[in-house]
């Protein structure tokens, strides 16, 4: 029996072991974690633009080239981030630091509905809510993360990936995949100003009453994706009683837009995340569209 429990106990204390020293790499080689981890602990910072969104935020918005037109900005956004992420995020930044000019909200690409709008991505949860909240097994890191040990082979296995950078919080990447879809023969579906009234966008309506609140001006923006589910959707101003208030939504992935604005052999990673390439013209777009 004591030899079983010296075993057993060494198991505890090996695999306790493994899980200090996963989350002690993490941030080193995981793009997510290092630029979260960089983020939280901002204090006192003077930026005048913070770029919220998922994913395709993250790769899609040059904020070093935002810096230069618009000020001091940071990319806030954090693959698989939901609305309510990006909320806490916000908020977080908000009581540590001076309040920005603007705050950039950029959706998913095709007016897709936020279905996980109200999961917290592990990540902002383990340094935002509470980093040593172990009250069950899928708390221990090496569950919590599970996936990124997949996810960052893959990328110690990729040439592009080991060389992609990340500045001022956006990932910039080389790599270029075409898009060789075509447009769908029925056009995608317009959604109304109430689609965005739905419990899906409630934590982008809280950022809204969070920045009014503040005296930030808010600008949401929907991503591109390839031409399969491009649309013909014009930009939508919203109002939600709820709040009173309105939010104006522009489109970035109308057609009609991207046919001008981005070139289908160079400008994409993937299905909807931009290369680096393509980011610098979506940014720039974006730019211009504060400008007017």
């Amino acid at each position: 029996m004591k030899k079983f429990l010296l075993f057993f106990s060494g198991l505890l204390l090996a695999f306790a072991f493994t899980n200090w020293l996963y989350v002690l790499m993490l941030p080193t080689i995981d793009w997510d974690f290092g630029k979260t981890k960089e983020a939280y602990k901002f204090t006192n910072q003077q930026l005048e633009v913070l770029v919220l969104g998922n994913s395709t935020a993250m790769d899609g918005i040059n904020t070093e080239m935002l810096s230069e037109t618009l000020g001091p900005s940071y990319n806030f956004a954090v693959g698989g981030a939901s609305l309510e992420t990006n909320f806490i995020q916000l908020q977080y930044y908000l009581e540590q630091n001076a309040l920005p000019k603007k705050v950039l909200v950029f959706l998913s690409s095709a007016h897709i509905s936020y279905v996980k709008a109200k999961e917290v991505n592990p990540i902002i949860d383990y340094y935002y809510t509470d980093s040593i909240k172990w009250v069950s097994l899928k708390d221990i890191p090496l569950f919590k993360f599970r996936w990124l040990f997949l996810e960052n082979i893959k990328k110690l296995l990729s040439a592009n990936h080991r060389s992609a950078k990340v500045i001022k919080g956006q990932l910039s990447i080389k790599s270029i995949v075409q898009d060789d879809t075509k447009p769908k023969a029925t056009t995608v579906a317009c959604k109304d100003a109430n689609f965005y009234n739905n419990d899906g966008y409630d934590y982008l309506w809280r950022m809204a009453s969070l920045c009014k609140q503040k005296g930030i001006a808010i600008e949401v923006f929907e991503m591109p994706c390839w031409k399969e589910v491009q649309n013909d959707c014009a930009d939508v101003k919203v109002y939600n009683p709820n709040v009173n208030d309105s939010l104006l939504i522009r489109n970035i992935n109308n057609a009609s837009l991207c046919d001008t604005l981005l070139n289908p052999t160079k400008d994409w990673l993937s299905r909807n995340h931009l290369n680096y390439y393509g980011a610098i013209k979506v940014t720039r777009k974006v730019a211009q569209l504060l400008a007017q």
